[in-house]
């Protein structure tokens, strides 16, 4: 049995080693945002050819943002590539490969298909056919399985998002297992976009927006009004301790992304971010990349993060991979067959001293 002792935690060799072969889940990346970057340039290329003789590093230089609102304006470059099925199938493929070597096993990606049917005019079925192929070929390939979240974009209609709440109803069979809400949080709130919410979840499709993370704990009170299983960032919850107080008490888990959060401008340093108050009250989290094409994130990277920069223990970590396992939207069968791989892994390994946080 290896025995890790780290109190507090250091990125040692040997954590490193025990947090990548331990299975988890990626519950908050985005699709268009998740490209290789070789892929980024090659679908352009044969979708339209924007950036013809252009290179990675122009676009490690591209993705250099001054705050949230450049990062969502730029964000519009990794959606503008796609042009049918294939190019979502790819991605979706890739990304679940990617993720494989980081021992992840379930995936949600979110998907923003309003955008790519009003900007290109690529069909519903289309969009989702090409995301199934590729979840299909993904477990076949990778053996990881892949699940969408459809997200509605801030900056769009209500009638927008009422569609976007159609296509996940009619995607369930297909893959789809939630209705998201996504984009430039200021003034664009969830009960803006309450009808179309609503009537989703009175039909079954549970809704994960994201929430809290460009403006403070008032936005993350009223994504709560729509009993959220969990909610992108929130972190600002932090800021107000009766919205604390309820996210205990409904369960809601909170999907954290680290350097996101540092890249986007949303928090200045990471010594200082609110997670911390969020886990001395014993707030669920997860560990999410985000876009990791625009960020240069990985699952890895993030755990490496909250060990060093944001104060989690080695339970805590552990614990992290349990719940982003514990809270996927996926057939229960197949959440709990993950759950006890993951518990499995973490029996057979040490992870904490009597003293350790």
């Amino acid at each position: 049995m290896v025995v890790i002792r780290t109190c507090p935690p250091v990125w040692s060799h040997e954590l490193a080693s025990f947090i990548a072969g331990m299975p988890k889940a990626e519950l908050h990346v985005h699709l268009e945002g998740s490209l290789r970057p070789g892929t980024l340039l090659d679908l352009d290329r044969r979708n339209g050819g924007r950036f013809t003789g252009l290179d990675e590093q122009w676009l490690a230089e591209r993705f250099r943002f001054r705050d949230f609102r450049h990062f969502a304006d730029l964000y519009s470059t990794c959606t503008d590539v796609f042009r049918g099925p294939e190019d979502f199938a790819r991605a979706v493929t890739e990304l679940a490969a990617d993720l494989a070597t980081q021992g992840v096993v379930y995936v949600e990606a979110t998907c923003s298909a309003i955008t790519h049917h009003r900007d290109r005019g690529i069909p519903f079925d289309e969009v989702v056919d090409g995301l199934w192929a590729g979840a299909e070929r993904a477990l076949r390939d990778s053996g990881v399985v892949v699940r969408f979240v459809l997200d509605h974009v801030r900056d769009l209609s209500v009638e927008d998002c009422l569609r976007t709440a159609e296509w996940c109803v009619l995607g369930r069979g297909r893959g789809v297992v939630a209705l998201g809400i996504g984009g430039y949080e200021p003034g664009r709130p969830a009960s803006l976009f309450a009808e179309a919410v609503r009537w989703a979840t009175a039909r079954g499709v549970p809704f994960v927006p994201h929430a809290g993370e460009a403006v403070g704990a008032d936005g993350v009170r009223d994504a709560l009004a729509f009993d959220p299983p969990r909610l992108g960032h929130g972190f600002r919850a932090a800021d107000d301790p009766s919205v604390v107080d309820d996210l205990l008490e409904r369960g809601v888990v909170l999907e954290l992304c680290p350097t996101s959060n540092l890249r986007t401008g949303v928090v200045a340093d990471l010594a200082e971010h609110p997670v911390r108050r969020l886990l001395a009250r014993g707030v669920p989290v997860v560990l999410g990349t985000d876009d990791p094409l625009l960020f240069g994130s990985t699952v890895l990277g993030e755990y490496r993060l909250a060990a060093t920069d944001l104060g989690f223990g080695v339970r805590d970590l552990v614990a992290a991979a349990r719940e982003s396992l514990r809270s996927a939207l996926v057939e229960p069968a197949v959440r709990d067959a993950l759950v006890a791989a993951h518990d499995r892994y973490a029996a057979d390994v040490a992870t904490a001293t009597p003293d350790d946080s």
